[in-house]
């Protein structure tokens, strides 16, 4: 019984006195391979490109749209969007968004930055608003919808993938 009793007392003690060392060295790899992660993501380059992209025919309001990005500075462009033929006085909202239409993505500003556009008498509007530049070399669409409406790519009054024009 000795014998036992004190082998249960030594495993205990050693189980009491290495897992403090044994965290502190897990921890320390884990925060080790952190950094490293960290220090091997590729950084993408903002496009210094335009961008345009066009609905040639808008869903349930009938009409166009069209939409321009142009570098502005080191880090934000100017965005112009233009819709013609569309029934006057009406409120529309959009949003550029990363990815292809249809795959659903996330808007590349918060949704206050795409202020809503109202048509005038001639069934034409458009709006000019700054939001950062595009990465280059990444696929980007616009969406054009009711307001209040869940911005989607199945739905609204349509989307459209926007092409980058290098130069």
């Amino acid at each position: 019984m000795t014998g036992r009793h004190s082998r249960y007392h030594r495993l205990r003690h050693a189980r009491r006195h290495l897992s403090l060392p044994l965290t502190l060295a897990l921890a320390s790899a884990l925060a080790a391979s952190i950094a490293r992660a960290q220090d091997s993501a590729t950084v993408v380059p903002l496009s210094d490109a335009k961008w345009a992209g066009s609905i040639v025919a808008l869903n349930t309001i009938r009409g166009s749209a069209s939409l321009t990005i142009e570098p502005r500075n080191a880090t934000d462009a100017r965005v112009r969007l233009q819709l013609r033929a569309v029934p006057i006085n009406l409120r529309v909202s959009w949003d550029v968004v990363a990815g292809s239409c249809g795959d659903e993505g996330r808007p590349v500003a918060a949704a206050a930055a795409f202020r809503q556009i109202l048509t005038r008498n001639d069934g034409s509007g458009d709006i000019q608003v700054t939001l950062p530049k595009l990465a280059r070399g990444k696929r980007y669409y616009f969406r054009v919808f009711a307001p209040g409406e869940v911005p989607a790519d199945r739905g609204g009054y349509g989307c459209a993938n926007l092409s980058e024009d290098r130069e």
